[in-house]
């Protein structure tokens, strides 16, 4: 058994904390959720927690004989010293009073150590020119990401703590009894709300629709009229227009002004006065736009952590759109569908590990226009089954005007079916919506004022 080389370590915490496990049976839940065996520097005290470890796992009793009897049958007993090693480090522990204390010091010099080995591998992969940096930074934000998160080293929760947990969620809940009560973040939409219960934390979300069905639109309705209403963080991700034509389209829905009339400059004094209203309402929402032309996975969960770890309790994330993103410059993979996987998956743990929403918008495949009504359904998903897989809610947004050969349907108003094809934690069904194309918004249908969270 070799020694590691790093020599941060207390072997007193270490002894104390194996002592209070012999001492006193009930600290060996709280040490094996806490620690693994890596954590101990001294080897002999390594193997001696391996097999407190795994006599707990399979209810045994741990005691000195058990304890030897683990080891000799691994023939590590006379390497760490015998029964009598086993008999000192108990008697060598006064008090188990402070055992959580002990576990704590313990836990984080490995995490210490670890850190240091870790420098050390990035000093190497640093070096090597063929390694992008991309690929670097990824490797050292998922280093620190997952020791900054790891409340404990195998990432069970106890069922304990679970349950004081969901029962204040429940207590929040029982506040508004009604049925429609959203337990997520809310779109501004109250048939959507009522239907899904809102936006779950740590979901992923799709609005799917053929190109200029107003998914685009949507998502940012959602944002703007519902999410960032908290005066939370919202990320935008816009890869099919620059920052700037979504502001102007947020002003056109804030302020009832024609986008048309907004982009050309032909504004009343009045528009004027509605549109200087509409931007001091959305200069206090939290709403940040990353405009980049090309953005891979791995960037997109870069700038997703370095923005968190600024502003943690972000309200929502929107990419728009998920077919324009690529996996990533060193990954090789040999078709497009497999590369949808990969970003579909990356879209999933981002949300999870931000502990909000994400939408992602979604193309749909040519297959819905094949069809005399034009629906679109799940399999119309652009690309890759996984989509469907990985996303919690899925919305399809489908307007019939869409396929009228009218020169006027850009002049009026037009009703739009949003599907709910999936929803991991609710019902599906179709939500009814109008849409007003002159200022880029939808409404409630029956609403004669915008929605509001």
């Amino acid at each position: 058994m070799n020694q590691p080389s790093n020599p941060l370590h207390n072997p007193e915490a270490e002894r104390s904390v194996l002592g209070a496990c012999l001492l006193s049976p009930e600290n060996n839940s709280l040490v094996v959720q806490m620690l693994n065996p890596e954590d101990f520097y001294d080897n002999k005290y390594r193997v001696i927690f391996e097999a407190i470890r795994e006599l707990l796992m399979q209810g045994k009793p741990i005691d000195y004989i058990t304890i030897a009897e683990a080891l000799r049958s691994k023939d590590y007993l006379d390497r760490i010293g015998g029964i009598s090693a086993i008999v000192d480090i108990a008697a060598a522990v006064s008090s188990t009073a402070n055992v959580s204390q002990h576990v704590q010091i313990v836990r984080e010099l490995a995490i210490r150590r670890k850190l240091i080995d870790a420098g050390e591998v990035i000093t190497k992969l640093s070096s090597k020119l063929d390694t992008s940096i991309s690929s670097i930074l990824e490797h050292v934000e998922k280093i620190l990401y997952n020791f900054a998160q790891s409340d404990n080293t195998y990432g069970f929760i106890p069922i304990k703590d679970l349950l004081e947990n969901v029962t204040q969620d429940i207590a929040e809940r029982a506040k508004d009894s009604s049925s429609t009560a959203t337990i997520g973040s809310t779109t501004g939409f109250a048939d959507l709300d009522a239907l899904t219960g809102g936006l779950q934390s740590g979901s992923l979300n799709i609005i799917a629709a053929r190109p200029s069905m107003g998914k685009t639109a949507l998502a940012l309705n959602i944002a703007q009229f519902g999410a960032a209403r908290s005066l939370r963080p919202v990320l935008v991700f816009s890869l099919e227009m620059p920052a700037e034509h979504l502001a102007m389209r947020m002003i056109a829905a804030e302020s009832s002004v024609s986008l048309s009339s907004i982009m050309r400059g032909t504004l009343t004094a009045q528009d004027f006065q509605d549109i200087k209203a509409a931007c001091n309402t959305l200069a206090q929402l939290n709403i940040y736009v990353n405009d980049a032309t090309s953005l891979s996975a791995l960037d997109f969960r870069a700038k997703c952590r370095e923005f968190f770890m600024k502003q943690p309790d972000i309200a929502l994330v929107i990419v728009d759109y998920l077919q324009l993103m690529t996996s990533g410059e060193d990954r090789l993979i040999p078709n497009r569908n497999l590369e949808i996987s990969d970003i579909s998956r990356t879209l999933k743990s981002v949300a999870r590990e931000m502990k909000c929403p994400v939408i992602a918008l979604s193309q749909l495949s040519r297959d819905t226009e094949k069809r005399p009504d034009k629906k679109p359904q799940l399999s119309d998903l652009r690309d890759s089954g996984a989509i469907e897989q990985d996303a919690d809610l899925v919305m399809m947004l489908y307007r019939q005007d869409y396929y009228s050969e009218n020169e006027n349907n850009d002049l009026r108003d037009s009703e739009a079916d949003l599907r709910i094809a999936k929803n991991r934690n609710g019902s599906t069904g179709v939500i009814k919506l109008i849409f007003r194309r002159e200022i880029t918004r939808f409404f409630n249908r029956g609403d004669d004022h915008p929605p509001q969270a």
